[in-house]
């Protein structure tokens, strides 16, 4: 069994999520959409645009719609999103990833290895479970040891907010 194959089997099919990610802090305009994480506060941005895996789109703590991008073009299609008949249904969104994070940043390939019916419907249930987050279930679903990632303001985003404080406050002076 070769190294990734290892590392696969150890993650399981869901190897990166992120969770109640907010809209307005995506750049959505550009070609390549970057959804920019991190693990944790000071680390290096990962850019997720490029996942495969499913996804919630939310409005407030409501699932609205539950997608799936099967190539890896994540960030597109919650763009797409952006401009279809659930433009104005939600506001955060969550996602559940199959492309693992590299030592380097950059997300890996994406698995080609059989998965056994018991492994998909636990990752099913763990999906759902760490997604939908209900109230009675005390734990997380089995088998479910993917890293969480948490969402980084896109700097474009964050230079335009400046942008509007500033011009904010001269026009108050």
């Amino acid at each position: 069994m070769s190294e990734v194959d290892q590392v696969h089997e150890e993650m399981g099919l869901i190897n990166a999520f992120g969770m109640f990610w907010r809209r307005d802090e995506v750049d959505w305009s550009p070609t390549a959409v970057k959804l920019l994480g991190v693990q944790q506060a000071g680390s290096d941005h990962v850019d997720f645009g490029a996942q495969a895996g499913v996804y919630l789109l939310y409005d407030q703590n409501r699932v609205v719609y539950v997608g799936r991008s099967q190539k890896p073009r994540l960030g597109n299609r919650l763009r797409d999103h952006t401009k279809d008949r659930l433009s104005a249904r939600w506001n955060r969104f969550s996602w559940f990833g199959v492309r693992s994070v590299g030592a380097d940043g950059a997300l890996g390939a994406l698995p080609n290895s059989g998965i056994g019916v018991e492994t998909l419907i636990a990752t099913m249930e763990a999906l759902l479970i760490e997604g939908l987050e209900p109230p009675q279930n005390r734990r997380q679903g089995d088998g479910f040891v993917a890293v969480e990632f948490i969402q980084a303001v896109d700097p474009k985003v964050a230079n335009r907010e400046k942008k509007k404080l500033l011009l904010g406050l001269v026009a108050e002076s």
